[in-house]
This record gives C-alpha cells, sequence and structure tokens, in this order.
C-alpha cells in the first residue's frame, strides 16, 4: 500500500512544474486530488485549445506508463486519475 505522501512525491516527479504554495491548508491526498483533476480539466491551457478529460486522462496514463515510477506507484496515480475522471 501506497500512502498518500509517497503518491505526492511520485507525482511531483512526473509533473516538475506544477506548483502547491498555494494550498499550503489543504491536505497531501487534497493536494494531489486537487493537482488530477485541474490537469484533467485541462485548466492549464488557454480555453480555445483545452483538451477533453478523456484526451488528459489518456496522456496522463501514457506518461505514468512510460516514466521510471515503482509498478506500484504508477497502478495508484492511475487508479486515482480514473476515479477523479468519473467526477469530471
Amino acid at each position: 500500500m501506497i500512502s498518500d505522501e509517497q503518491l505526492f512525491s511520485a507525482y511531483q516527479k512526473l509533473w516538475v512544474n506544477r506548483s502547491f504554495s498555494n494550498q499550503d491548508n489543504l491536505s497531501v491526498k487534497e493536494k494531489l486530488s486537487y493537482a488530477i483533476q485541474k490537469d484533467l480539466r485541462d485548466e492549464m491551457t488557454h480555453p480555445r485549445v483545452r483538451k477533453s478529460p478523456e484526451v488528459k486522462y489518456e496522456l496522463a496514463v501514457q506518461r505514468i506508463n512510460n516514466s521510471n515510477l515503482a509498478h506500484s506507484e504508477q497502478l495508484a496515480l492511475i487508479d486515482l486519475y480514473t476515479k477523479l475522471l468519473r467526477n469530471c
């Protein structure tokens, strides 16, 4: 079982330029969920060129699978992305 801190660390390894400075009052799990939801909604991109949550999910899964993360970290991140995609 992977802890929330380990999962957050794995996420940060893949998405290095993501900032979490304005989220100091949130738990690690909440920060991670917020970051993934933001990624799935493609909020970091101009509205005219945003991709659908399904496309962003597919790109994230590819990036996770192609990473050097431990297999258990990969599965846990993909699982979290899958759960959060259902809520988008």
